[in-house]
């Protein structure tokens, strides 16, 4: 799959190795990363399979175990590993913190806490009905011609009395249910 897209994008790789050596340090002191796109492993320690056994790094609630670290390791996270390998009792709860954040990108709480995301959908969804609506009232007010008289109510009353004028004695139709005696409709 890693060769195929070389073959495909051969200046993708060197795009994404010239963007890593240029990135700017963040407020904390550690260099910006992204973990999306080309570069994915790009000099991560590599830790398993992963889901797809491609080495990138993937935050699935699935598939806890992405292939690669999130961070690349550095001076902190170098030092921090050494003393990982001792004794655990050692560690504080800040170290025992940034080792998890070198590996991981957010915590399983992070990562099911909601985003929002429905917001954006329901707005969306909204924009679209009243768009839809809009466009339905101009329609019936501009373009539409006006509707025949045939359509009002005391139209569909006169075509009814005229029915029972004519149709006087029939046994079918609104005559059945007329009462010509009493000029009224039968109860």
């Amino acid at each position: 799959a890693m060769l195929s897209r070389a073959l495909l994008f051969p200046r993708l790789g060197q795009l994404s190795a010239r963007s890593l050596q240029t990135s700017a340090p963040a407020q904390s002191g550690h260099h910006i990363e992204h973990w999306w796109g080309p570069e994915k492993a790009a000099g991560r320690e590599v830790v398993g399979y992963g889901s797809t056994g491609d080495e990138a790094y993937q935050d699935r609630l699935d598939y806890w175990y992405p292939a690669i670290r999130f961070r690349k390791e550095d001076n902190v996270s170098g030092a921090l590993r050494l003393k990982e390998k001792g004794d655990w009792k050692t560690l504080s709860a800040e170290d025992k913190k940034l080792l998890y954040r070198y590996s991981f990108r957010q915590t399983l709480a992070e990562f099911e806490a909601p985003s929002g995301y429905w917001k954006v959908m329901v707005a969306a969804g909204a924009l679209v009905i009243s768009l839809a609506t809009f466009y339905a009232v101009l329609l019936n007010n501009y373009v539409y011609p006006a509707i025949p008289p045939t359509f009002q109510d005391e139209y569909k009353e006169a075509q009814v009395q005229r029915q029972l004028v004519l149709e006087k004695g029939y046994f079918l139709g609104p005559a059945k249910y007329y009462d010509y005696e009493n000029n009224q409709w039968k109860k």
